[in-house]
């Protein structure tokens, strides 16, 4: 039921974007597909993000309040004692423990958006034998490189550390359990598609970027740093096409 209700809408909306750039920008290949399906996706996921990320920082503020006087009724009381003064404290303050779930929101609106493009860039035809880059076949693990008989998959590694840097950012004045939480779900994610598909961590790699330069524009406040961060990433997405438009794929038109 979880899944019609949630996770196949979203799957089958991949599915129609990927489509329509596969059918009608098929000069960019493949990866022009993936690079449309990530843009447009958290385009649409962008007004539900703001909205977590408003809860977030509501949160964190609150518990910040309340952080010094929590910390002195567990050092004073044990048991039940303390118990019930930390309950009495949080009605004063209108605040509930089961609050700080809302610090999980954005990993938890994450959930379904993955599992709609896992399933479908997984089982995804197109993606087999289609090459961009150093990468020949998206359709399989890059394992660009070995030592011994295991094989080293460069791109599951590089969204790794992309996720890091998103979260440093993200975390900056936020608790350490924020901190833990998001390295946690990074690794959770570096197992989860250490041997996936390349075209499939490819697109995840494109919205960690986007999730990166969302977080850096959210921290400035200056109007000058964003309009050069804007201008920057125009700039790189200008040299991203034209090197698709440069470069040969092995399959450009798929139906």
């Amino acid at each position: 039921m979880l899944y019609d209700l949630i996770i196949f809408p979203i799957e089958f909306l991949v599915g129609i974007i990927f489509n329509f750039f596969t059918g009608h920008f098929s000069r960019f290949g493949i990866i022009g597909a993936i690079f449309g399906v990530s843009f447009v996706i958290n385009i649409l996921a962008l007004p539900i993000y703001n909205v977590a990320d408003a809860l977030q920082e509501k949160e964190r503020k609150i518990a910040k309040a309340l952080e010094y006087r929590v910390k002195r009724i567990k050092k004073a009381f044990k048991g039940d004692e303390q118990f019930m003064m930390l309950q009495t404290y949080y009605r004063q303050n209108n605040y509930h423990p089961l609050y700080v779930l809302r610090s999980s929101l954005s990993i938890l609106i994450e959930i379904p958006f993955f599992i709609a493009a896992y399933h479908f860039l997984s089982h995804c035809d197109a993606l087999h034998e289609a090459s961009f880059w150093i990468f020949k076949d998206l359709g399989k693990p890059d394992a660009l490189f070995s030592i011994g008989i295991f094989q080293i998959n460069v791109l599951p590694i590089l969204m790794t550390l992309i996720n890091f840097v998103s979260g440093a950012v993200y975390t900056k004045e936020a608790p350490a359990r924020e901190k833990v939480q998001l390295y946690v779900v990074a690794f959770i994610f570096l197992a989860l598609l250490y041997y996936s598909p390349s075209g499939l961590v490819i697109y995840w790699i494109l919205n960690n970027l986007f999730s990166l330069f969302k977080n850096i524009v959210k921290k400035q406040q200056n109007p000058g740093k964003i309009f050069h961060i804007i201008m920057s990433v125009i700039v790189l997405l200008v040299g991203i096409v034209f090197c698709l438009k440069t470069h040969s794929f092995s399959n450009p038109i798929y139906y």
